[in-house]
């Protein structure tokens, strides 16, 4: 995922030192409690050895530094596997366009929502970042 976020970042021009910064939302391939934690660390969002923490002050919730999952993720929705893409990718849209249930609304300021999946047993990892924005030419 280190390498996808990379390249994803290049492409949306965000800083990859600090994506937290441009990206109001994110969906996390959260197929296990673990999984979560390394793409925080692996997106950038928190640094090695932090994700935990991040957990615990709420940074990952609406109202703390990126909301994540904010939909309840792969596991709330019973982790429909060949679907999860499209499930996050349209919750992203939702979210951009401030058509999801208003208690689960992240506040949109940047117009980035980034979503991250894995493939197989993690040998495949996407990163999509979604925006209000017409892309550069």
């Amino acid at each position: 995922a280190v390498v996808a976020a990379k390249m994803a970042y290049k492409e949306a021009k965000i800083n990859p030192d600090n994506p937290v910064k441009y990206i109001d939302v994110a969906n996390v391939h959260d197929c296990f409690t673990i999984a979560e934690l390394m793409a925080y660390e692996d997106l950038g969002f928190a640094k090695r050895g932090e994700a935990v923490d991040w957990i615990r002050n709420d940074q990952t919730y609406i109202g703390g530094k990126i909301p994540v999952n904010v939909d309840g993720g792969l596991k709330a929705k019973g982790h429909p596997i060949g679907a999860t893409g499209e499930g996050m990718i349209a919750e992203l849209t939702r979210q951009l366009l401030s058509r999801v249930e208003k208690d689960r609304q992240a506040p949109i300021k940047n117009g980035y929502a980034l979503a991250h999946n894995i493939g197989g047993t993690g040998h495949y990892a996407y990163v999509t970042i979604l925006s209000l924005s017409k892309p550069m030419r």
